[in-house]
């Protein structure tokens, strides 16, 4: 066993130590969170008629947006700090999630006031919750970038998984007893609000603090979110526009053929997580050095892991979502944007060393791709566009990834 370790450490060259130290408890929180996300998508899928899951899918497309005046990517640069014994940025950060996430919270309520108006009362009442509850559902996040900071990843695993599954059960306790989207969306908000304020007081109660402060913190956390309010708007613009074009149904179509790469996408995660501490702590010439050909190797069982999707999807949509085999065809098209999975690592180097030039120029050439791509393709081929859009955005998104990796110095 030894062996087969000392090798598989020397074919990717990577500290398998430290993955597995750090790895294993990222990795059940991952695995919590697939397992979990899963099942609250197969209780969704055979528990509410296709209309009323994409009116909820919608809703929280939206609110997918305006999350992005919470300054979402705070958590990152709050990692950053928190890796470098500057901890007192928290409170700042959280702080200033805080008060930005009014900002979102009155754009969800012209939004409220927009469907009233037009006497849809069903999703002027669901941006009114929306408004409630956006300044805090992400903000008390940032516990976990404590967490990660201090790469105290079993008790940032613990308290996640203790989130998600509480959250689940109030999910699918008022999914059996109910089919009333805003119901729906109260049992998704409230428990995620009131469990990450008492994780979050937890976390600064427990572990000890000092006030330093990195003056850049604050100015980083708001670049990251800038970048990312392109990415955020376009993503979730697919969905508004099968839901715009084309209703509900189709919408809710479209989320469950993404739901599996999604989930992959989610567990994949865990090793850009653990990547950004070591090259946070790196000179960028030697993470450089190494990282093509870790890519590389990891894009040979990314492949393999495509090729298995394409065989087994038929017979899991049929045994798990009988509803909707017509996502089978979609769903195989879409795992196609796992082999780009590999290339997010050249992204988390970035990040890592604030290289914010290149997050700019990144974020601003591939978002204005997508965008033209989604406004001219979906509402021209619907669903079958949103697919090709995604397959389209993501090879161009690793050839810029390429071009701006090859020019840092």
């Amino acid at each position: 066993m030894k062996t087969l370790f000392y090798r598989l450490q020397k074919f990717f060259g990577v500290d398998l130590a430290y993955v597995a130290r750090g790895g294993f408890w990222l990795g059940v929180d991952q695995a919590a969170a697939i397992i979990i996300s899963l099942a609250l998508t197969v209780s969704f899928a055979n528990l509410l008629s296709q209309q009323i899951y994409g009116t909820y899918r919608y809703i929280l497309s939206i609110f997918g947006i305006l999350t992005i005046f919470t300054l979402p990517n705070m958590d990152i640069a709050v990692v950053a700090a928190v890796s470098k014994k500057l901890e007192g940025s928290l409170f700042r950060a959280l702080k200033e999630r805080i008060r930005w996430g009014f900002v979102g919270a009155a754009a969800s309520l012209l939004l409220s006031g927009y469907y009233f108006f037009n006497q849809d009362q069903t999703l002027g009442a669901a941006f009114l919750i929306v408004a409630a509850f956006l300044p805090f559902t992400d903000a008390f996040n940032l516990y976990g970038a404590v967490l990660k900071g201090k790469k105290l990843f079993k008790l940032k695993s613990q308290y996640s998984v203790i989130i998600r599954a509480v959250s689940a059960l109030a999910l699918v306790a008022t999914l059996l007893l109910t089919s009333n989207p805003l119901l729906i969306l109260l049992a998704f908000f409230v428990p995620y609000v009131f469990l990450r304020v008492g994780f979050f007081l937890l976390t600064i109660r427990k572990i000890p603090l000092n006030d330093s402060e990195d003056p850049q913190t604050i100015a980083y956390g708001k670049h990251l979110s800038v970048i990312q309010f392109l990415g955020a708007l376009v993503n979730y613009l697919d969905n508004m526009l099968i839901f715009h074009y084309l209703g509900a149904a189709p919408l809710a179509v479209y989320t469950i053929a993404m739901a599996p790469i999604t989930k992959v996408q989610q567990a994949f995660s865990v090793i850009p997580e653990l990547a950004m501490p070591k090259f946070s702590a790196r000179p960028l010439s030697e993470t450089k050095a190494f990282l093509i050909k870790k890519i590389l190797k990891a894009l040979i069982f990314t492949a393999a892991g495509v090729g298995a999707y394409f065989l087994i999807a038929p017979p899991v949509f049929n045994l798990f979502f009988p509803k909707y085999f017509e996502s089978v065809f979609y769903s195989q098209l879409l795992s196609l944007l796992l082999l780009a999975l590999p290339f997010s690592l050249i992204y988390t180097m970035f990040q890592s060393q604030a290289l914010k030039s290149h997050l700019y120029r990144y974020n601003i050439a591939i978002r204005v791709f997508q965008l033209v791509l989604v406004i001219i393709l979906v509402p021209l081929y619907g669903i079958v566009g949103a697919v090709f859009v995604r397959i389209i955005f993501q090879v161009f998104s690793v050839a810029v990834l390429l071009v701006l990796f090859r020019s840092v110095k």
